[in-house]
């Protein structure tokens, strides 16, 4: 009986799933999560003693919330 390297196991798992690529990410679905590395202020509403300072950040809004005495920055790195 021939033995099978591991190298040569992993390529036949690989190929007996589908080719092994459906789990590799996919080039522009990572470019789109890390392209907009700054965040703009978009709103902001109070509740309480607090502040809440509402961002967009390139297709999704990101809230921080902040004591209600300090200003909301215009941006920041998300």
């Amino acid at each position: 009986m021939d033995s099978i390297t591991l190298p040569g196991m992993m390529l036949l798992a690989a190929l007996a799933t589908g080719g092994g690529d459906a789990n590799v990410s996919k080039p522009e679905l990572a470019g789109q999560q890390y392209a907009s590395a700054t965040c703009s202020l978009s709103g902001q509403a109070r509740a309480g003693a607090r502040k809440i300072c509402y961002y967009d950040c390139g297709g999704f809004t990101r809230s921080v919330a902040i004591p209600s005495a300090k200003v909301c920055a215009h941006t920041i790195r998300r």
